[in-house]
């Protein structure tokens, strides 16, 4: 070993299931060491600010108690008393520091004579240092949550039957609109309302939402039926009109059955069909001047001076003509 190391001949004690000074008390089958021999660090009274003076070897369980033998650092300026101390016998003690707590609870059936505070049934340390007299004001040590925020106590002391994560509290009662003095009862009620006002809400939606599917189902259903009554309306004037033959009739109602708008622009531009002897029954038979219509003026007089001529001399047969072209 390093010259700057030196290592006790002794074994330690670093905690067992008793109750400490504060009142609490944490049970050794609860310590989870395999987190604490990832860095096992130790300090002077728990003086973090004078730096690492120890690291603890050889951790183990030995019964109800976990013991480890500490390696000094002697190049911390506190290592050398520290050395001498421990070989001369005046520190005889050490302190587990900076513990975090994972499980609690409060149940007075795990609770032994003297003890006012909580079980710590799941934890483990982040440091233990050397002390003078364990569990003393010097060597006060704080407790933690997962999270690292700093435990209160008095709040786990509280008449709780089952502690929850305790560096949640302030949030959870404020969440929960709770005082600060509630207990375990109080959040248990508080989140039995919360989920049940979340099932009814869970069931309100599930109805809201069949309802409206089936409202969106009727709406299509009335689309459709109105497209097709459309359909058949504009087929049926089409029919009529004689634009169109009993089997385009049947034909058009079949390609444009999801498309009225598409096919009413179809019906609108196609002509009426004529058949050839009706294009000879309205030619007129006597095809003089007088009987001419506006087409007649156009096709047959391209200068237009028979137009003209017409609207000098018979103005109400020009604008008969003029209306019957244009107006329509």
């Amino acid at each position: 070993m390093s010259e700057q190391l030196k290592k006790a001949d002794r074994r330690f004690v670093l905690s067992d299931s008793s109750v400490n000074e504060y009142g609490f008390r944490l049970l050794t089958s609860g310590y989870e060491m395999d987190r604490y021999t990832k860095n096992p660090i130790g300090y002077y009274m728990h003086r973090r600010e004078d730096g690492v003076v120890l690291r603890w070897e050889e951790l183990k369980t030995e019964g109800d108690q976990i013991t480890g033998i500490p390696v000094i650092n002697m190049a911390n300026s506190r290592g050398l008393q520290t050395w001498s101390e421990v070989e001369n016998g005046f520190l005889n003690a050490a302190s587990v520091g900076h513990i975090v707590v994972l499980e609690y609870s409060m149940d007075k059936a795990l609770m032994l004579p003297g003890q006012t505070g909580p079980t710590i049934t799941r934890w483990y340390n982040k440091e233990c240092s050397l002390v003078d007299i364990p569990g003393n004001c010097n060597a006060l040590t704080a407790l933690y949550d997962a999270e690292e925020n700093p435990i209160n106590l008095s709040w786990m002391q509280r008449d709780n039957t089952k502690g929850i994560l305790p560096g949640a509290d302030a949030r959870l009662y404020s969440l929960l609109q709770l005082s600060s003095d509630a207990g375990a009862d109080a959040v248990a009620n508080a989140v039995q309302d919360l989920m049940s006002k979340n099932s009814v809400l869970e069931t309100e939606k599930t109805l809201l939402l069949q309802e409206r599917n089936a409202l969106k189902q009727e709406l299509d259903t009335n689309r459709q039926h109105r497209n097709v009554l459309e359909i058949d309306a504009l087929l049926d004037r089409a029919l009529e009109d004689k634009k169109i033959t009993r089997e385009l009739y049947t034909q058009l109602k079949d390609d444009y059955r999801e498309n009225a708008a598409g096919l009413k622009q179809l019906l609108v531009a196609m002509p009426a069909y004529r058949s050839i002897a009706d294009q000879l029954k309205a030619t007129p038979a006597d095809n003089s001047e007088a009987n001419w219509e506006w087409d007649d003026y156009e096709r047959k007089d391209p200068t237009g001076k028979k137009l003209t001529a017409l609207k000098a001399n018979e103005p109400v047969r020009y604008k008969e003509l003029f209306d019957k072209k244009f107006a329509a």
